[in-house]
Order: structure tokens, then C-alpha cells, then sequence
């Protein structure tokens, strides 16, 4: 019996790594990745398994990549900033006709920068 009890206490050791939440600090990264990344772990542990411990470690390092793969919160942030400072296309596209209206662009620049601009939709 001696001999079992240290055997025991090593393989409760071994399987406590594998147990427990992921390490993942939400507050940080953005939240629309992080609600999926969330509803990915909540997909992988539900239902029955055979092995529940080796599956809770596989879903908690999915979940760990998934929030690792998230852009941060700031990062967000600054895409969205920049994607709504942008002018629009068809803003654009009227600027450039200001512009040869006022003659200052050639028609042949007006037609290569509206194909620029085209192409850039």
C-alpha cells in the first residue's frame, strides 16, 4: 500500500495540469473575437467523451490559441478609427471630378486615378 499512495499522488499531480479554466485575460483582446473564441471552448466541452480530462486539455489550449490569434483591444480599436477616417468611394471618385472640373488634373489623370480607385473597391 506504501508503494501505491506516492504512485497516486503523482498521477493526481499529472492530471491537475490538464484540469482548470484556460489562462486567457479577456479584458485585453477584442471582444467579438473573444465571445467566439468562448463559444468555440463551450462547443468543445459539451456532449460526452470518453476521455473528459484529455478533452478539457485539448479545448483549453484551443481556447488559448483561439484568444491568442484575437487582435487586441487597441488594435481593434485603431482599424475601426481608420476604416471610418477613410473617405468613401464614391467621395473619392466626386473629389476627382472637383478636381479636373477645376482644372487641375488632365482628363487623362482623372480616368487613371478613377480606375485606381475603381480597382481599389
Amino acid at each position: 500500500m506504501k508503494k501505491i499512495t506516492p504512485l497516486i499522488s503523482v498521477i493526481a499531480l499529472l492530471l491537475a495540469g490538464c484540469v482548470g479554466a484556460p489562462k486567457v485575460d479577456f479584458a485585453h483582446i477584442d471582444s467579438a473575437c473573444a465571445q467566439q473564441c468562448s463559444a468555440n471552448h463551450s462547443s468543445c466541452m459539451s456532449g460526452f467523451k470518453i476521455f473528459p480530462l484529455a478533452n478539457e486539455s485539448v479545448c483549453k489550449a484551443a481556447m488559448e490559441t483561439c484568444a491568442q490569434s484575437c487582435p487586441r483591444k487597441a488594435e481593434a480599436e485603431n482599424l475601426v478609427k481608420a476604416k471610418l477616417a477613410q473617405p468613401s468611394t464614391a467621395d473619392r471618385l466626386k473629389e476627382i471630378d472637383a478636381l479636373l472640373k477645376d482644372g487641375l488634373i488632365t482628363k487623362a489623370e482623372h480616368e487613371a486615378k478613377r480606375q485606381e480607385i475603381l480597382k481599389s473597391m
